[in-house]
């Protein structure tokens, strides 16, 4: 192999990096929007059920937006976000996107909501960009 085509494997080598991470940092960084405010919420909010809660994603389709993870689909990542039990009972009752479906106490009632953020708060949070070898090799090339 040529060196000039060692140099083009290393090119692509390095945008599909790119191309890889770039939804990751996509995904960063609406968490973090979204996590800023809490909206208005119930002042106090039950301990919910992680497995009922499973149930509920899946059945009120959940996962068709945030995927299965909370972290891979085309809705926020539920995985990265910092509302707390009563911020996120106050972000389905009144979304801030038109991409998310309201969610009146009639439909989720707040008990299934706060078995819905037990269950997203189980979800593994993605590493951080240091803790990612072939990133850190990439970074560091010059």
């Amino acid at each position: 192999m040529s060196s000039r085509s060692q140099g083009k494997g290393m090119n692509y080598s390095k945008l599909s990096l790119f191309l890889l991470t770039l939804p990751l940092t996509v995904t960063l960084c609406a968490g973090l929007a979204i996590g800023q405010g809490s909206g208005s919420a119930p002042a106090a909010s039950p301990a919910g059920d992680a497995k009922k809660g499973n149930e509920l994603y899946l059945k009120n389709g959940c996962w068709e937006c945030h995927g299965y993870s909370g972290a891979n689909g085309s809705g926020a990542p539920l995985v990265l976000t910092s509302l707390n039990a009563a911020g996120f009972v106050g972000y389905i009752r009144n979304p801030r996107t038109n991409g998310m479906p309201l969610y009146s106490a009639k439909v989720i009632s707040d008990g299934d909501a706060a078995n819905l953020f037990a269950y997203i708060k189980t979800f593994k949070k993605p590493p951080e960009a240091k803790d990612v070898p072939l990133l850190q090799q990439l970074l560091n090339e010059k």
